[in-house]
């Protein structure tokens, strides 16, 4: 997970898939069930929980890299 392009492309994967089940699936409901002025915090809310699992992902990459270079320098 060194290199930054690699980090990126799963990154972009990664945000595809949680897109396509936020705005497809999640989004879907909230437009239906939502009353009217609700709409747009709900939607905001699942974008927050967006970027949230993202940076979780970007977080955790750097975690594997750490373990890495201090188990190559033990």
């Amino acid at each position: 997970m060194n290199d930054l392009g690699d980090r990126l492309v799963i990154l972009v994967i990664a945000a595809t898939g949680f897109l396509v089940l936020i705005a497809g699936w999640a989004g879907g409901l909230v437009e239906a069930a939502a009353p009217i002025g609700w709409e747009i915090a709900l939607i905001s809310g699942l974008f927050v929980v967006l970027l949230l699992v993202l940076a979780g992902f970007w977080t955790e990459f750097s975690l594997i890299d750490r373990d890495r270079e201090q188990d190559q320098t033990n």
